[in-house]
């Protein structure tokens, strides 16, 4: 009898301190859980400096939870949101570094490609921010082709091809009004080279055979000009092909 008091009497202590623990750990997964609620609030609500606070808290207090897991790529989106895009790209980065195989890694790389997109603005002054948000999207598609940003990301990536299509059109527009042909010419077929899928090329094969007319190089302006009648028969610049271009094409 004395042995069973005495088994009794060293289980039951650890039943409780086993009890307890489970209790504490749920309680701070709940206080986790209801902490991140709150800063996402404070987020949607603009307070992003509180909510960037309350993900930190999240962080020094519940370091091996979930919540702070999502607490890390979270800091990146409320910093995306406020604008500061440099802040959102280095913590986006240091997530995927130190979380490769996470489930939220495909949106710390939409993060940020939005955070170099967003800084498009005039692409005929800079390029720079296009190339880099048109290289993390092709990224994403690349990694994840299968996940719910690979959609949006295309078509992104479409815009930003058209985008630096747009540059190169700007400067063979400069060069042909200047009557540097050959130099125009160049920057036209680079555009149907490297973004032939875009909305300049119907423009840049007008270009073009505009450009070999005036250097007199006629059969090459009826090849463009055939090209650019045979692809986009309804676009407007097709109809402003030369008269006698259009006539010996119709001949044709």
């Amino acid at each position: 009898m004395y042995f069973y008091k005495f088994f009794f009497l060293i289980i039951l202590p650890l039943f409780v301190v086993s009890c307890s623990t489970t209790n504490n750990v749920a309680t701070s997964k709940q206080s986790a859980k209801l902490l991140y609620d709150a800063a996402i609030q404070e987020a949607n609500n603009k307070n992003y400096e509180n909510a960037n606070n309350i993900f930190q808290s999240i962080l020094e207090d519940y370091p091996y939870s979930i919540w702070a897991t999502k607490s890390k790529v979270m800091t990146a989106w409320v910093y995306y949101e406020g604008n500061k895009y440099d802040n959102s790209i280095n913590i986006a980065e240091s997530f995927i570094k130190n979380h490769p195989e996470n489930e939220l890694v495909p949106y710390a790389l939409y993060l940020i490609a939005m955070s170099y997109y967003e800084r498009i603005f005039d692409v005929e002054r800079d390029t720079r921010m296009t190339i880099l948000a048109k290289e993390a999207f092709e990224k994403l598609i690349y990694l994840y082709p299968n996940s719910e940003y690979s959609r949006d990301s295309k078509l992104k990536v479409e815009l930003a091809r058209s985008n630096l299509a747009g540059k190169q059109m700007a400067i063979g527009r400069f060069y042909q009004k200047q009557k540097h042909f050959a130099a125009a010419i160049r920057r036209f077929q680079r555009v149907i080279d490297e973004f032939e899928t875009t909305d300049q090329t119907p423009e840049a094969l007008l270009r073009l055979t505009e450009c070999y007319l005036s250097l007199g190089i006629q059969t090459e302006a009826l090849r463009t000009a055939s090209v650019l009648k045979y692809n986009f028969p309804q676009s407007t610049w097709t109809i402003k092909i030369p008269k006698n271009i259009m006539e010996n094409i119709i001949k044709k």
